[in-house]
């Protein structure tokens, strides 16, 4: 539940979106309208974001703090587990097993807000 009322962030995102790739997209300009679905498509990556609340952000530390990566914030703590990947900590297949479902974990919730239609199956 937000502060703030009606629209919500979501469908302030959607009522812009919707305005570029119906309006400025239909425009004869083709530079304007190829501006205009980038900046719909940029929009799209917000909504999708934001739909997927604090989920990936959530399960991001618990897969690092699982691997053993559980203080400080997200991006020092995948410094340090890349830095321990490098130096060979994670060279035991058990503990490599484990980074590459993490790695592997992270491009699918990436790819599911960036380019959710990417087909993920091997």
């Amino acid at each position: 539940m937000s502060l703030h009322d009606r629209p919500t962030v979501e469908e302030l995102l959607a009522a812009v979106r919707e305005y570029l790739t119906k309006e400025v997209a239909a425009t004869e300009d083709r530079r304007a309208r190829f501006r205009a679905l980038i900046a719909a498509n940029v929009l799209a990556v917000a909504e999708r974001e934001l739909g997927r609340g604090g989920a990936d952000a959530a399960a991001e530390d618990a897969a690092l703090t699982e691997l053993g990566y559980s203080a400080g914030a997200a991006d020092a703590r995948r410094h340090e587990l890349a830095a321990a990947i490098r130096s060979g900590e994670f060279d035991a297949p058990a503990r490599f097993d484990a980074a590459l479902a993490y790695a592997r974990e992270m491009v699918v919730r990436k790819l599911a807000v960036s380019n959710p239609r990417y087909d993920l199956s091997p």
